[in-house]
């Protein structure tokens, strides 16, 4: 069993550690290094294979010297050049970079601890880069006396997503089929499993392999054929009718069925064809059923507990990490971590589930994020702020991390900042709801390091009421020809009060969607083509004058909550 995976210079990781369990779940997004992992497992696993096999005995001169690994033998991963091993490609260190001096290799260093027997180990292979064609590698100098013969028989087998199926497949050997793993192309060699069962000398692996499928699909497998025909044929019943018998139900080849499974075929193929001591799935839930995820999940888990195999599982199920024990999942959220709590793994769930890609960059890069009703309530403050020359505006322009709330969800943005503390514990927040969402009380939606901001008015588009800030915008983009209708229409449809005093607070603006009546009805009227989306220009040719003090308190207060006193 593998306990820990360190890496140095591998790929995406400059120097990262790994901890894992007897059975883990290793859960992220997309590019955040779950495959790196399992591939990073399997390249260890290939050059323990190639020293094994050239250095097993010698003289310790010969176990000083690395193996050579050509890139046609190195079947763990496809390759274009050697160096995309390297994280950044960069395979060599220069001394002294101002000289020019030539340099020397950059080591990449892979290390695995574990336990075979309960007796604990630990070895490291060292690769150097030799040209795009070939590298060589060693153990690390502290472990050449200590290589555990126990090793020998350590198995591990990668089990990539299924990607297809052809429509004929004949025998491949065992390095080929290792080179399509790789590059894969499981699917590719789903006839070849299938065969390799059968004619295991247990015939238990074929009548068991036959019950798990039949159990769950309610499929019957037919024998596979090979002697004597061009392809190997794989075949099955749709249906196991009462009595067994065949009762004319065709026979179709297996590429005949769906995803789903070709999927459970695949998987389990691997299970019964290669009995190894770890196995490394990659999104084994996909093209599955929630339902049928669990179900397999639950299998899964028990054949390895029989077969006393460790599973390392990478995947974005919500169903495989609500069904697993916090600290049997590795997040990679943030630095790789195996979780503590139920909540933390709730997170994860909620991460996989809600995040996007910018949102993980863009945590990674930010103190806090900002949530707000739609766009046009981000673009109105960030015009504002230039007008105020606020020194939020520098953040509006630089990196704002910010997420809309799709209108009046302030709940779906609770839920949103939830998850995105799997990957930042400390990221902070600010919510800012319009005056129409009284009703939704600031405990409902409240949450550590969240701070809960309201516009007095009904909403953001109402701070834009200030019959001279409006008059200007349509004398700009219309001419002075239909400013008098303009001013007239702002005349009639405003409070007295409101059109001499527009600063003040105003029940008409604490009760009225501008955005839905006055302004767009003022456009109609002016025939511009403005939508509420770009409302904020109006708000960029105000003057600071113009502007309501609350305004700057909901500058101050969002820098504040996001930024402290930076």
């Amino acid at each position: 069993m593998i306990t820990k995976v360190r890496v140095h210079n591998f790929k995406q990781f400059e120097d990262e550690d790994f901890d894992l369990r007897e059975h883990i779940i290793l859960a992220g997004p997309n590019n955040s290094g779950k495959t790196t992992l399992l591939q990073a497992i399997k390249v260890w696993h290939l050059a323990l294979q190639k020293w094994t096999a050239e250095r097993g005995s010698g003289s310790q001169a010969k176990k000083r010297s690395g193996v050579p690994i050509t890139r046609k033998d190195f079947t763990v991963l496809p390759l274009r050049e050697m160096n995309l091993l390297w994280k950044d490609c960069s395979v060599s260190m220069k001394k002294d970079e101002s000289e020019g001096k030539p340099g020397y290799p950059r080591v990449m260093k892979i290390s695995v601890e574990g336990r075979t027997q309960a007796v604990p180990w630990e070895l490291s292979f060292e690769f150097r880069y030799q040209s795009s064609e070939q590298i060589y590698v060693k153990p690390a100098q502290e472990h050449l006396e200590s290589l555990p013969n126990a090793l020998k028989e350590f198995g591990v087998v990668h089990v990539p997503p299924f990607s297809g199926i052809g429509a004929e497949e004949t025998r491949y050997d065992r390095p080929y089929q290792d080179m399509l793993i790789g590059q894969g192309k499981a699917g590719d060699i789903l006839r070849n499993l299938l065969l390799e069962i059968h004619k295991k000398e247990d015939k238990s692996s074929w009548t068991s392999f036959s019950r798990e499928i039949e159990t769950i699909f309610g499929y019957k497998l037919s024998a596979p054929e090979y002697e004597g025909k061009p392809f190997i044929f794989c075949e099955y019943i749709p249906g196991v009718p009462e009595g067994r018998g065949k009762e004319g139900l065709p026979r179709l080849d297996i590429a005949s069925a769906g995803s789903g499974f070709h999927q459970v075929l695949l998987i389990f193929a691997f299970f019964y064809a290669r009995p190894a001591s770890v196995l490394l799935l990659d999104e084994p839930d996909a093209h599955l059923h929630i339902i049928l995820q669990k179900q397999i999940y639950d299998r899964l888990r028990q054949i390895a507990a029989d077969k006393d195999c460790q599973l390392i599982i990478a995947t974005h199920s919500e169903v495989l990490i609500n069904s697993t024990s916090p600290e049997m999942i590795l997040s990679l959220y943030g630095k790789p971590h195996c979780l503590l709590h139920d909540i933390e793994r709730q997170q994860v769930a909620e991460a996989l589930k809600r995040l996007t890609a910018i949102d993980v960059l863009l945590s990674e890069q930010s103190p806090g994020i900002l949530y707000v009703e739609g766009e046009s309530d981000f673009n109105l403050l960030k015009a504002w702020a230039e007008v105020l020359k606020h020194p939020l505006y520098d953040w509006f322009m630089r990196k704002p991390f910010w997420h809309s709330m799709q209108g009046r969800q302030p709940k779906e943005a609770r839920g949103h900042f939830f998850a995105l503390q799997a990957m930042a514990q400390g990221i902070k927040a600010y919510m800012l709801l319009d005056g129409d969402n009284r009703e939704i009380a600031d405990h409902e939606v409240a949450a550590d390091r969240l701070v809960i901001g309201r516009w007095r008015r009904y909403e953001a588009e109402n701070y834009l009421i200030h019959p001279t800030a409006l008059l200007r915008f349509a004398e700009h983009h219309t001419g002075p020809l239909f400013l008098k209708g303009a001013e007239d229409y702002l005349h009639d449809q405003l409070p007295p009060a409101v059109y001499r005093s527009p600063l003040d607070q105003h029940d008409y603006l604490e009760s009225t969607p501008a955005s839905k009546t006055l302004l767009p009805e003022l456009f109609r009227k002016l025939d511009m083509q403005i939508g509420k989306n770009e409302y904020y220009l109006i708000a960029a040719q105000m003057k600071q004058d113009e502007l309501c003090n609350e305004i700057k308190e909901k500058l101050d207060g969002i820098q504040q909550a996001l930024m402290g006193n930076e």
